[in-house]
C-alpha cells in the first residue's frame, strides 16, 4: 500500500475494528445460542412412547408410508371426480374509451390482450385491491 493510502485509512482503523468486533461477537452469540436451544431439547419421552405403541400392538407407519397412503387417496378421489367441460373461450371485454387501466404495462396490455387484465378493476393481478387509498392495515383491535 502506498504511504498516501494508508494515511487516508488510518481514521477508520479504530471504527473499522470494532465494528467488526461487533459483528463477530455477534455471530458467535447467535451460533451459541442455537447449540444451546438444541441441546435442551430431550427425547426420552420418544422411546416410551414408542414402546408403548408396541405393547399395545398398534401398527407404527413411517412418514413415507403415510404419504404414500395419502397420494393413493388423493389419486383414487380424483378418479372419481367427475369431469367438468371448459368453456371453449373466456369472454373478451370490451373496450370502454373512459374506462382504461391506470399504468404504462396494464395500458399495453389492455389494448393488445384485454383478457389478461381483471374486467373488473383493470389490473394484471385479479382481484386485487386498489392502491389509490392504501390505509391502514391492522389485525385485531390494537390502538
Amino acid at each position: 500500500m502506498s504511504p498516501g493510502l494508508q494515511r487516508a485509512r488510518e481514521p477508520f482503523r479504530l471504527r473499522n475494528a470494532v465494528t467488526g468486533i461487533i459483528l463477530m461477537s455477534f455471530a458467535v452469540g447467535v451460533w451459541a445460542y442455537s447449540i444451546g436451544a438444541v441441546k435442551q431439547d430431550e427425547f426420552h419421552d420418544v422411546d416410551e412412547e414408542a414402546r408403548e405403541l408396541a405393547r399395545s400392538g398398534a401398527q407404527v407407519k413411517s412418514l413415507e408410508d403415510e404419504a404414500k397412503e395419502l397420494a393413493v387417496q388423493t389419486t383414487a378421489k380424483s378418479v372419481s371426480a367427475p369431469i367438468i367441460p371448459l368453456a371453449t373461450t373466456p369472454p373478451v371485454p370490451t373496450v370502454v374509451p373512459g374506462d382504461r387501466p391506470r399504468g404504462v404495462v396494464a395500458s399495453l396490455l389492455y389494448e393488445r390482450y384485454p383478457q389478461l387484465l381483471d374486467p373488473a378493476s383493470k389490473t394484471l393481478v385479479w382481484g386485487a385491491p386498489p392502491v389509490d387509498n392504501i390505509g391502514k392495515f391492522r389485525i385485531g383491535s390494537r390502538r
